[in-house]
């Protein structure tokens, strides 16, 4: 049986529906003031809440917004019932979120045709999402379970890049959603004078060039091949379409471009605020944990400009703080390349 709470000062129109809804099979609360409702809202969370706008105490607009802020309440449908029939103050009733509006003088038929209605279109909803709420957490929590876009789809394009080769431009009309099937690639934006800013280390298996598929916009960075590398192409149309009609694979794309954004303000926070000394040592173990993550031995060959353009500060002022890291026994340069001695040690510099 539904449960409605009617919440109205008048006890005639009060009475008269509390008993029209009664013989009509529902269960019914009433309540004569804004904050009694309130409180009876919280204790008997009913199926449909019938509100009087002039109410003392609490007026109608305050408990609809102190309703719409409470978990288990704010998807019960709510109905103003005023005598107040000008239109403008209909349009602020919608605004505020209200559900529906009856006009007090209103027959049964009226009262009984929209609780029905709202009751109906309540139950539907609450059908038609049932389990998405799970299912979408199971599907951000699922880190074993990745994005196939690939595997899915048989229009793409393999290509092969060498070191140093332009994969696309900032600047450029997005065309394809981009996979790196083997080598590395980086992603960098670069200023008015020309000094690149490393915004991410892409490694085998990760997706990238997506943000700008979302926006219509042109790419935002450049990416280039850190070294030989193979990427798998998938384009725009084949891109959207597959989106469509694969909603898991949807979810977990979303939670890519929300863990980039999050990761993107981080670093802006960082840069902002830490120290040179702290940037490089983040740097270092940004590689350690991105871009070379498999590599035996903590051994990466990078350069120090890359590194500075991760930093987002000078190579000269990297020089010095590799070199005091180095002093201290922290790395070690070998044939051309650095070697991580204690990432342990460079995790409590950056923090």
């Amino acid at each position: 049986m539904d449960s409605i709470l009617v919440i109205e000062d008048d006890k005639i129109v009060r009475d008269n529906i509390v008993e029209l809804l009664n013989l009509a099979g529902y269960q019914l609360t009433e309540a004569s003031n804004g904050k009694e409702g309130l409180d009876i809202a919280k204790k008997i969370k009913p199926n449909l809440i019938l509100c009087d706008i002039n109410l003392p105490e609490l007026d109608g607009y305050a408990v609809l917004k102190a309703i719409e802020n409470i978990p288990d309440l704010s998807a019960v449908p709510f109905v103003f019932i005023t005598g107040q029939s000008e239109t403008h103050h209909f349009r602020k009733a919608m605004d505020q979120g209200a559900d529906d509006y009856l006009v007090k003088p209103f027959d049964g038929n009226d009262l009984l045709r929209l609780v029905s209605l709202r009751l109906k279109k309540a139950e539907f909803l609450k059908q038609k999402t049932s389990g998405i709420a799970e299912k979408i957490n199971e599907l951000i929590l699922d880190e074993k379970n990745p994005i196939k876009i690939d595997l899915i789809t048989d229009k793409k394009i393999i290509k092969r890049f060498s070191k140093k080769d332009i994969i696309f431009y900032e600047g450029d009309t997005p065309k394809f959603l981009y996979l790196l099937n083997s080598g590395s690639v980086k992603t960098f934006k670069t200023n008015a004078e020309g000094k690149e800013y490393i915004t991410d280390l892409i490694k085998p298996g990760d997706y990238f060039g997506y943000m700008c598929l979302f926006d219509h916009n042109e790419h935002q960075e450049s990416a280039t091949a850190v070294e030989d590398s193979e990427v798998t192409m998938i384009a725009k149309q084949d891109f959207y379409h597959f989106l469509f009609s694969h909603t898991n694979e949807a979810i977990k794309l979303t939670r890519l471009i929300s863990e980039k954004l999050s990761n993107a303000e981080e670093k802006l926070l960082k840069m902002a605020y830490n120290s040179a000394r702290k940037r490089v040592a983040e740097a270092l173990v940004f590689m350690a944990e991105r871009y070379n993550k498999d590599e035996k031995d903590n051994f990466y060959k990078i350069s120090r400009d890359n590194i500075s353009a991760i930093a987002g500060i000078a190579p000269e002022t990297v020089s010095r703080n590799l070199s005091d890291f180095r002093e201290e026994g922290l790395i070690e340069t070998v044939n051309g390349g650095l070697k991580i001695i204690s990432l342990v040690k460079l995790k409590n510099i950056k923090n």
